[in-house]
């Protein structure tokens, strides 16, 4: 704490000492000293109050769980929630219509494969036909043996002109033997396998055949003249099905004429049994 001093060369002088003067410094001291009595007053109780403050006890730490989290409020009903819902009528109960019958789907037929071509086997060689025999000629009737003239005496040997007659002919009823004709033994099957390649290249497949897998080896009988011309035709051998057996008749009308006989056939018309395949693959 401070204590005010006064300086004497601050005092007035003794002509100066007038009552007023005292009063202004004595005013000025007074509140010097209270001033510095409420400073130390302030002070002494700060002192005591803080001797006399009880110690604060150590902190203690609180671990509280998190606060559970509220659900949002619901929202006051409203005047529609809180009406009745209208009665709805019931729905008529409508009946199921019987299903119609499934109607079978009819498959289309399927395309006909495309014809193979069908290699006919060559047909095994047929037996040589024996040659005809030729008619023997009847023995000429040897004439009578003339009696044995009484021997004479030769005469001298003439000369024949040279305009004489040649020897007799045979009688015209005799008949005349025909050389024979040499036979080619190559000729015949040849020919044979021309007609059959003849034959497969106008054949066709019966339509209804192929859709039903159809197959076999019909034989027919061909009646030729010497041109190739078919005369007759005929089923030698049938292959158990009718279209197949149609077909191959029709096609030996279809590609007459066929390849004509060889020389070495002598007849005018000629019988051939030809079999023809029918195979799908």
């Amino acid at each position: 704490m401070s204590v005010a001093t006064v300086d004497p060369n601050d005092l007035p002088e003794d002509g100066e000492r007038t009552a007023p003067a005292l009063a202004r410094w004595g005013g000025s001291l007074l509140v010097v000293l209270g001033a510095h009595a409420l400073v130390a007053v302030g002070a002494l109780s700060w002192h005591v109050a803080m001797e006399e403050a009880p110690a604060m006890p150590p902190a203690v730490m609180l671990d509280l769980p998190p606060m559970p989290e509220t659900p949002p409020a619901e929202p006051p009903p409203t005047l529609e929630s809180m009406l009745p819902e209208p009665e709805l009528p019931p729905e008529p109960v409508i009946e199921p219509e019987p299903e119609p019958e499934p109607i079978p789907e009819i498959a289309p037929e399927p395309p006909p494969p495309v014809p193979a071509e069908v290699a006919l086997p060559e047909p095994p060689p047929k037996p040589k036909p024996k040659p005809k025999e030729e008619p023997k000629p009847k023995p000429k009737a040897e004439p009578p043996k003339p009696r044995p003239e009484p021997k004479t005496q030769p005469k001298p040997v003439t000369e024949a002109p040279a305009n004489a007659a040649p020897a007799a002919a045979p009688p015209a009823g005799a008949p005349v033997q025909a050389a024979p004709v040499p036979r080619n033994s190559n000729a015949l099957p040849t020919w044979h396998g021309a007609v059959l390649g003849h034959l497969e290249r106008y054949k066709r497949y019966p339509r209804i055949a192929q859709m039903r897998r159809q197959q076999g080896v019909p034989q027919v009988t061909i009646t030729i003249d010497r041109q190739g011309r078919v005369v007759s035709v005929r089923l030698h051998k049938g292959s158990g099905f009718e279209a197949l057996d149609e077909e191959t008749i029709a096609l030996v009308e279809r590609a007459s004429p066929l390849p004509a006989p060889p020389p070495e056939v002598a007849q005018d018309r000629m019988e051939l049994v030809v079999p023809v395949q029918y195979f799908l693959r």
